[in-house]
């Protein structure tokens, strides 16, 4: 295996395991099932993503000094456990409890958000890609996933064109939570 098909693996690992954790807190935030049931379903994904990895690692162990690659599966480890914290998240959401006061307390803290929202049809973000919309460089906001039509797209690329309709899961700096929700909704008022 080249180093380039290693890298690409441990990017998959650290990306994937990045969108849980995003979605597993917006699960909790938002109280939605639904997204728990996506991190659940990436975590099985994550399993066998991980495994591929360190068998891959294992099978160099002739050629590759053993302390590299001793590294290599440490690092696909932690992002194993940090998916194992997101389904854990997930599974409280499932269990139907909610969070103690000082998670919300500690959130409206928190430097950044994260931010569930319907794109509506009349809304300027429908009908333009990521890329165009520049959301994360304009409003500090970036769109972790998207789901449209009972579909997930989980870290949608700038081509990713936003529709009426579709579910947009965003994190980002608290500063850009209001202006994200006016520009999804332009009816949109803060209770």
């Amino acid at each position: 295996m080249s180093n380039e098909n290693l890298a690409d693996m441990l990017a998959e690992l650290k990306d994937t395991s990045e969108t849980m954790i995003d979605l597993a807190y917006s699960s909790l935030l938002c109280r939605s099932e639904e997204i728990a049931d996506r991190v659940i379903e990436m975590e099985e994904q994550m399993d066998k993503l991980h495994t591929d990895f360190e068998l891959a690692v294992l099978n160099l162990r002739e050629t590759r000094p053993a302390k590299g690659l001793l590294g290599l599966i440490r690092l696909s480890i932690a992002a194993e456990e940090i998916a194992d914290a997101a389904n854990m998240m997930a599974l409280i959401v499932k269990k139907g409890m909610r969070a103690h006061p000082v998670v919300w307390m500690a959130l409206e803290r928190a430097d950044w958000t994260i931010v569930t929202t319907e794109i509506a049809a009349e809304s300027p973000l429908a009908g333009r890609s990521l890329g165009e919309l520049g959301l994360e460089d304009d409003i500090g906001m970036r769109a972790i996933a998207v789901r449209r039509a009972g579909r997930w797209t989980y870290n949608p690329q700038d081509p990713f064109v936003l529709e009426g309709g579709d579910l947009l899961v965003a994190r980002g700096y608290v500063e850009g939570r209001r202006r994200l929700l006016a520009l999804a909704k332009p009816t949109w008022e803060e209770d």
